[in-house]
């Protein structure tokens, strides 16, 4: 029964902080490679905006993973499992532009009108209370440039049905094993695509010098 997985039992739930976990821990690694190195407080503040990101988008997956359960053919179920597929596919590929694209944007909005803060990985001298304000200031922009990125996921969604056979042909290997389906889905997958993508929004977000 294809719509047997569930994203949110205790197995599922188990999955996805362990690939949080390995992650994120990718950053660490990606850190202690990179040169020069950042000083431990702004690399923090730059991957706290990640953490916080992928938070939000890791919760709009599941909303809309389940929002397109319900067949975009009017079939009366169809498999959440194959939507969060789709949406880390997406998101880890045509996101990432779309994220470039936005927060570039911003950038170029921003010093036009000389807006403060807003210089992604920059924040400034102590003390640490004007070090968050402009942290604050460039999380929104991030969280903003990754709704509009998850609009776009969705946008495709409905623009093109046919996305749906595509993921359930590429997961028919896994149908008829929730479990197996499920780990592939929110770990696997997931763990391979998301260490590209924080790696390459690492390095956009950082500051450049």
């Amino acid at each position: 029964d294809e719509s047997s997985c569930k994203l949110l039992d205790s197995f599922a739930i188990f999955v996805q902080l362990v690939l949080a976990a390995l992650a994120f821990s990718t950053l660490i690694v990606k850190r202690q490679r990179e040169t020069p190195q950042r000083p431990i407080l702004i690399w923090s503040l730059d991957v706290s905006k990640q953490v916080i990101g992928g938070g939000v988008i890791h919760t709009l997956n599941i909303i809309a993973s389940h929002i397109f359960g319900t067949s975009l053919e009017g079939e009366p179920q169809s498999n959440p499992c194959v939507w969060y597929f789709l949406n880390i596919l997406i998101d880890t590929t045509l996101g990432v532009w779309v994220i470039y694209l936005v927060l570039s944007a911003v950038k170029f909005i921003t010093r036009f009108y000389r807006l403060s803060g807003f210089q992604s990985g920059v924040y400034g001298e102590p003390p640490l209370k004007n070090q968050l304000k402009r942290w604050l200031k460039q999380l929104s922009v991030y969280i903003f440039a990754l709704v509009m990125m998850k609009f776009v996921v969705v946008l495709l969604f409905r623009i093109c049905p046919w996305l749906e056979g595509l993921g359930r042909w590429i997961l028919g290997w896994t149908m008829g094993n929730t479990k197996i389906q499920v780990l592939f889905v929110m770990l696997i997958f997931p763990l391979i695509m998301n260490t590209a993508q924080f790696w390459l929004v690492d390095t956009i977000v950082k500051h450049n010098t």
